[in-house]
């Protein structure tokens, strides 16, 4: 389950329509109740996309970035739960690349973007080998 504060959202949607027609990317950053697997999600921090190449289809977070908003999460109290990017002109939901770099107890949402304008968003988790999509509470 993941709980995202409604201005959150609205940060990612003014990225992916800002970064159209390439994919944007950022991080998740809040807490997680292991207990009942939820995280909830305060705050969204965009990077840049490394993958200037296929910049449009893919993107790349740089170590050093996951580095640094670890460190700025942990200065706060808080940690990253999960990456946001988008999908221009393509579905929200994951491709085969996404679940290659997936890992667990993290919260992916996927925007799609079509002809610049956000459009549909859903969260997914990694469940064993596969994605499912997530409940999402708006806070």
């Amino acid at each position: 389950m993941l709980k995202i504060k409604k201005e959150v959202v609205e940060q990612i949607k003014k990225q992916g329509e800002e970064g159209y027609p390439y994919e944007i990317c950022g991080f998740l950053i809040g807490s997680i109740d292991y207990s009942n697997n939820t995280r909830t999600v305060l705050e969204a921090y965009q990077v840049e996309n490394r993958n200037k190449e296929r910049a449009n289809d893919r993107f790349e977070i740089h170590p050093k970035d996951y580095l640094k908003v670890e460190d700025y999460a942990e200065k706060k109290g808080l940690m990253i739960v999960g990456i946001y990017h988008t999908h221009p002109d393509h579905p929200d939901r994951p491709s085969q690349t996404d679940l290659r770099f997936a890992q667990p107890d993290m919260s992916y949402i996927i925007l799609s973007v079509k002809d610049g304008k956000a459009d549909k968003w859903r969260s997914w988790e990694l469940v064993g080998d596969r994605f499912e999509e997530e409940g999402v509470e708006l806070i």
